[in-house]
């Protein structure tokens, strides 16, 4: 953590993106909820104390946080501002319970709590909408956190199984960024864990065009992938071809716009 860290700061990174489980994946169940903490646990106090000393934000995707009554877990994309404040936190929505293909067969909903809100924070990279992992197989989600919370990057941290992330992994990426006219962030876990689990990897960003910025060297091994984002190049985006202008809301429903956003950025 600290190379990649220190290797992001000498880049000029605003905002480092680690992946789902970024801080422990167990090999035996119940292991996760074992070592699950509240947000105010020495876990994450650790990670916030590296963002005050780097003065970077960090996106930290999948932590194991410890429900008020200890007998669950929810999965936590937990977002820190460069002086170490937690500014959001999403507690995933969809549980990957999916017999995989050719793969394990995984059940999240065991050990884990779902959420129920959507989350867009306001950054200095943009606004951005959290999600985690399997979240990415439900476009309406993303087109929510577009349409109505209007997110300009969408993150994806991520575990994807080597069997799913082969198979749909880049696919669905630029999907959501094309659909939603903006830049995806997906970090990602690679490399086999341990006996039973193993994820794709791939980590990558890809602009509102569904182009492919940056992405790991290496898929399988832990790296850096920098990408700017330019907000100016998504508004031509989505100025040249108005798909928010052009939704037809009279047939298929209307969503409540956060028009609260809307007039402080024209202030």
């Amino acid at each position: 953590m600290d190379i990649s860290l220190g290797e992001a700061v000498a880049a000029g990174v605003k905002l480092l993106s680690l992946p789902e489980c970024f801080s422990f994946i167990g090999s035996r169940e119940g292991e996760a909820l074992s070592i699950a903490e509240p947000l105010d646990g020495s876990i994450l106090q650790g990670y916030q104390e590296l963002a005050r000393q780097s003065k970077i934000w960090l996106s930290l995707g999948g932590f194991q946080e410890k429900c008020p009554d200890g007998s669950r877990l929810f999965n936590s994309h937990i977002l820190l501002d460069d002086l170490g404040t937690i500014q959001s936190c999403y507690r995933k929505i969809h549980l990957f319970d999916v017999d995989v293909p050719g793969g394990p067969v995984l059940k999240e909903s065991k050990f884990t709590a779902a959420g129920s809100e959507m989350v867009v924070a306001n950054t200095p990279v943009g606004r951005l909408g959290l999600t985690v992992c399997y979240d990415l197989r439900f476009p309406e989600l993303y087109q929510r956190l577009r349409f109505e919370k209007n997110a300009e990057v969408l993150l994806v941290p991520s575990a994807f199984t080597k069997v799913t992330g082969a198979a749909h992994w880049e696919v669905l990426l630029r999907a959501r960024a094309v659909e939603t006219q903006c830049y995806v962030i997906a970090a990602a876990q690679a490399g086999k864990h341990n006996e039973k689990r193993e994820s794709y990897g791939d980590a990558m960003v890809i602009d509102p065009w569904g182009t492919v910025l940056a992405r790991c060297s290496d898929h399988l091994c832990t790296g850096l992938a920098v990408a700017e984002i330019n907000l100016d190049a998504l508004n031509s985006v989505r100025m040249r071809m108005p798909i928010s202008e052009h939704r037809r809301y009279d047939i298929y429903g209307y969503v409540q716009r956060d028009m609260s956003y809307e007039k402080s950025s024209a202030l």
